[in-house]
């Protein structure tokens, strides 16, 4: 029987569990430790976890996974990747608390104190305009030079002009990842991910190898609401990835801003949806920063410094010097580089079902929004309904606007509503 040091059990377990796992956090609250939860007999792991099928169970061995482990190790340390575990200081508190935590994260640059200046989630659309990418650069170039720590997921449109700008602003930034610590995606950003690395930090719960599979992408958001007190959403169609970040945000009691749009442009439906159900509105960087500024004042000002404000305007040269896409260069197609995973099988992990998504969002709700939820049809339905039930109608549209958001109802044509169903 091969033997394991702490960090190997640590990626041994990551490997067995899969990204995003609910299963983690109530083996580790029992049992302790990777060690022990890897030497667990099959009986010990059922009185944790009931339910567990055979094939999961079988995974929970560090004997299966001994080879994998070593050639990730082997590679993160001639890559300079470091390994963090839940229960090292390095390892940020705030993802402890979400409700699938990563087993580890693979972390390229220097992590920033976390807990001593404000965090904010920059997101949006890949397919964005000249004016997200205008307000996109200048609120985060406004943010990082007051202080605050920009997050996003580097990819193409306003997450990579994001980063960009709060490099340009020598601030700090971070960028989370839907693929192994070793890919570039998209591949364009190459200049920028080195440039994050080396002044900030870029992160992945994914292990080498990974590739950039789009259902990765979701799971990621999680992680950059995780990691930001504030989440703020710049452009993007009521169908974007920034909606689902949205949506964390919320779940994990988050503050939620939005930028607001042209109401016919299909690009300004998700941040204006988010206003319509209560999220701040962000006209300027000082309309975030302010709603920091008594918990940060040693270390933010609530307003941002002249200087600042005479380089925060956007320019292509600026972004391309980043290896970043302008507003006025067509959207780059990707093509995976990559069809093999020599490091990992997490392609074969169960994905969080739909059931235990919607019980989340349900779980977060008050209790005024469970009277309401509780008077929901299953069949279609308008706010109308709500109305004859007594619910004041701008408290029913806000509420069901809330619970679109939430992926508890769907929106049908003919101002109808659906009930999500598990």
């Amino acid at each position: 029987m091969s033997t394991m040091n702490h960090k190997e059990a640590w990626v041994a377990l990551s490997l067995a569990l899969g990204p995003r796992s609910k299963r983690f956090a109530p083996l580790y609250a029992a049992f302790g430790s990777p060690e022990a939860i890897l030497a667990a007999t099959p009986a010990e792991i059922r009185k944790v976890l009931p339910d567990i099928g055979d094939g999961a169970l079988a995974a929970l061995s560090y004997e299966r996974h001994v080879g994998e482990v070593r050639r990730i190790l082997s590679y993160c340390q001639r890559a300079g990747v470091a390994i963090l575990t839940p229960d090292e200081d390095a390892y940020p508190k705030s993802l402890l608390s979400i409700a699938e935590p990563p087993v580890v994260l693979y972390c390229r640059g220097t992590l920033p104190a976390f807990d001593e200046r404000p965090t904010i989630g920059m997101v949006g659309t890949r397919s964005f305009d000249a004016y997200g990418e205008r307000v996109a650069y200048k609120i985060s170039f406004e943010l990082a030079a007051a202080g605050a720590i920009i997050v996003s997921g580097m990819a193409d449109g306003i997450d990579g002009i994001c980063h960009a700008a709060a490099l340009d602003a020598d601030g700090l930034t971070v960028a989370v990842l839907g693929c192994g610590i070793d890919r570039v995606y998209p591949h364009h950003h190459t200049r920028l991910f080195a440039e994050i690395a080396e002044f900030g930090a870029v992160l992945t719960e994914y292990a080498p190898g990974t590739a950039p599979y789009h259902r990765n992408f979701p799971a990621r958001n999680r992680l950059v609401s995780a990691l930001s007190e504030a989440v703020v959403v710049v452009q993007g169609d009521e169908r974007s990835g920034a909606l689902i970040t949205a949506r964390h945000a919320l779940l994990q009691g988050k503050s939620l801003f939005a930028v607001p749009g042209n109401i016919d442009s299909p690009l300004a439906d998700g941040p204006n949806l988010l206003l319509r159900a209560g999220a701040r509105v962000v006209l300027c960087a000082e309309d975030v920063l302010t709603h920091f500024r008594f918990l940060y004042k040693e270390n933010i000002g609530a307003f941002v410094p002249d200087e600042a404000m005479q380089y925060s305007a956007v320019s292509a040269e600026k972004l391309r010097a980043h290896g970043v896409r302008a507003a006025d260069e067509p959207l780059k197609k990707e093509r995976s580089r990559v069809k093999e995973k020599p490091y990992t099988q997490s392609d074969k992990r169960e994905e969080t079902p739909k059931s235990a998504l919607l019980d989340e969002a349900i779980a977060s709700l008050d209790t005024r929004q469970r009277e309401i939820y509780a008077l929901l049809p299953d069949a279609p339905f308008t706010a109308d309904h709500l109305v004859a039930a007594g619910i004041p109608a701008g408290e029913a549209v806000a509420t069901m606007t809330l619970f679109e958001i939430l992926g508890i109802v769907s929106a049908r044509p003919g101002g109808t509503y659906q009930k999500t169903l598990a």
